[in-house]
């Protein structure tokens, strides 16, 4: 194997099992063109409410941290609005209230959730088509029509007009002022993409507003920074904890246009829509920068692997959030990969740059098209992270919550009670949520990984006396649990002493049959991705120089004995059981890797489990035949036996 392509398969192996504490879970909510929500115009304010609550909880199972709400299409609100009128996605009449304030609302249940919530706005597209658009009176087409430009039927305000930048930073300072959003999102549209035979006359404005520039294409570039200083300036003035990002098109120069481009072959955001994201980056305007980089792994033209790279290279002070075009799961034979998506965030998590993924959009999640969220649950978000911190807003953490105390219920759950009396001198200090962590028996809690991650409790308004009830526990099994505190801004107090509890002990023995393995096509399973001390290449090529001089096991029921780890019948033909003995409770994994190191089940993943002898079948009816490898890990143990599929 090439080192390249070793190093390649040691850090992805690395970070599988590595669930990171920190990393941004986002995905979009688009309200144009109903893409999302709400499904369709003129429903009540009722039904729009609890789309949005089911949208919501789907989110939050699937272990994502943020939503960006579009809020402004083209010129209109998804919000109460005295500046541009109501979206007519919302009742299907531009200017017709809703019967309720959207924006309110989602902050609201974002809140419950402890889901971040971004105010996503479109800066400059005013109409999308003007023959068919209904305009509301006050909508600026009809007030303003001599600061628009027309691009076909398109209608954008004129990025070059110093009172468009002024109108733009005007109605993004409304929703700040307003409404305790957690950043303002721009997405990719600032000049219209180029279409054949358009074009875009703003010669009057060059005339007028050159400022001394004689090439368009810069000065084009130069209204668009201007307006993105312009925010950045207004947000930290007066809501500095406010974040503020952008999300360019995902080729900002291919290398054939200039030596600092990527090695890419497509549409430029510099050039073509004039965005040049990386100033925004190297100035320090923006927060954070999410690049649409909506291909897959091994694209021809713009490789995600060569992408997420250099993207990577270019930014270093401010954070990076991929963004996913999930939309385009089975749209060719490389969206048809089930694992697509989830090796994608595994490739993510090997460069320090990266701090998290946005996906496009909540439609997708949830149809969940060829398993996508089940896998991505399964793969890549089984343990709940925290946002990361932006140490340039604040560092400065909240107190440490009080008076941790643990209580065995009659039920055999554990109660946790803890206070925080403290009221904030800021609302940069003020205590969000807490996070209660937790090991089992002797082992220390790690508070570095999101394994140790048991809950996150949302600080409620008034509230001084906190509670959780921890019901994923096992009898006669020792629990550990310390908490810590979060801000807005998600920076940690330093956290509790540490407290322990013991459940009642039941000696019984338990026999289980675990979920059939939801990704049964082992041949669609693409990338060499395996986890740290799984079955490798070099794992699965020694456990194959070993099998002359070992004995093959014979097909007999596995019986009680002292073997940690055994299958029957081995070989086998469709089927096979796996068992396996605890003899101590302990959290429990249990995968299948065929032998390449591809992993192609998940029995039980993060189970805490009793002492006891347990049985789960594993079926391989769309496998092909081979080698494949059963890998226990219980506690600090871990065990790997051979199995040979055979038709």
């Amino acid at each position: 194997m090439p080192l390249k392509n070793l190093l390649f398969l040691l850090l992805v192996s690395f970070s599988l099992f590595a669930q990171p504490k920190r990393e941004f879970r986002g995905v979009w909510i688009a309200n144009v063109g109903n893409v999302d929500w709400p499904s369709t115009k003129g429903l009540s304010a009722a039904r729009q409410q609890q789309e949005l609550i089911d949208l919501l909880d789907m989110i939050q199972r699937r272990g994502l941290n943020a939503v960006f709400f579009q809020i402004r299409n083209a010129c209109d609100a998804v919000y109460e609005s005295k500046l541009e009128p109501w979206s007519e996605w919302l009742t299907g009449q531009q200017g017709q209230s809703p019967g309720y304030d959207p924006l309110a609302f989602m902050i609201q249940e974002c809140r419950k959730r402890n889901l971040e919530i971004h105010a996503w706005m479109n800066p400059y597209r005013a109409v999308t088509d003007i023959r068919t658009a209904s305009l509301a009176s006050n909508h600026v087409a009809k007030v303003r029509p001599d600061v628009l430009l027309s691009y076909g039927p398109l209608r954008i305000l004129d990025p070059g007009r110093p009172e468009v930048r002024s109108f733009v930073t005007r109605v993004v300072m409304d929703v700040v002022r307003r409404y305790d959003v957690d950043g303002i999102h721009f997405d990719d549209y600032f000049y219209p993409y180029p279409q054949t035979g358009v074009t875009l006359n703003d010669n009057a404005t060059f005339a007028e507003h050159n400022r001394g520039f004689t090439n368009r294409a810069d000065w084009r570039r130069d209204n668009v920074n201007l307006l993105i200083e312009s925010v950045a300036d207004s947000l930290r003035r007066v809501k500095p904890w406010v974040k503020f990002g952008v999300s360019p098109f995902g080729i900002w120069k291919n290398r054939s246009s200039s030596a600092e481009g990527s090695n890419s072959r497509g549409f430029e955001a510099y050039s073509g829509n004039f965005a040049d994201a990386r100033k925004w980056i190297q100035e320090g305007w923006v927060d954070y920068i999410a690049p649409q980089v909506y291909w897959s792994m091994g694209n021809g033209s713009a490789n995600y692997t060569h992408l997420v790279p250099w993207w990577s290279e270019n930014v270093s002070e401010q954070h990076l959030y991929i963004g996913h075009g999930v939309y385009k799961v089975n749209s060719d034979a490389n969206w048809r990969r089930p694992m697509e998506v989830s090796n994608q965030i595994r490739y993510n998590r090997t460069f320090a740059n990266v701090h998290g993924s946005i996906l496009f959009s909540a439609k997708t999640l949830r149809n969940n098209p060829n398993q996508l969220c089940d896998i991505l649950c399964q793969e890549v978000y089984q343990s709940p992270a925290l946002v990361p911190a932006m140490p340039w807003k604040s560092t400065t953490p909240p107190p440490v919550p009080t008076d941790l105390e643990t209580e065995l219920n009659d039920n055999n759950t554990i109660t946790l009670t803890w206070s925080y009396p403290y009221t904030p001198t800021s609302e940069r200090d003020k205590a969000r949520y807490f996070v209660v962590y937790r090991s089992i028996n002797k082992a220390s809690i790690d508070l570095r990984t999101g394994l140790s991650i048991r809950a996150i409790v949302v600080n409620e308004a008034g509230k001084n006396t906190f509670t959780f009830t921890d019901l994923q526990v096992t009898p006669g099994t020792k629990y550990n649990y310390t908490i810590s505190a979060f801000n807005r801004l998600h920076n940690e107090s330093k956290p509790t002493d540490v407290v322990s509890i013991s459940t009642t002990q039941r000696a019984v023995e338990v026999v289980e049959e675990a979920p059939k393995p939801i990704l049964p096509l082992a041949s669609q399973l693409q990338a060499p991705i395996t986890p740290h001390e799984e079955p490798t290449e070099a794992i699965a090529a020694a456990e194959e120089e070993k099998e002359e001089a070992e004995p093959e096991t014979t097909e007999t029921p596995a019986t009680e004995s002292e073997e940690l780890l055994e299958v029957f019948p081995n070989p086998f033909n469709q089927q096979i059981d796996i068992r396996y003995r605890l003899t101590e409770a302990t959290e429990v994994s249990l995968y299948v890797y065929d032998s390449h190191g591809t992993r192609v089940g998940a029995l039980v993943v993060n189970k805490p489990q009793e002492v006891g002898t347990y049985s789960v079948k594993f079926n391989g009816q769309f496998l092909s035949e081979g080698a494949y490898y059963a890998r226990l890990m219980a506690g600090p143990v871990q065990k790997t036996v051979k199995m040979v599929l055979k038709r």
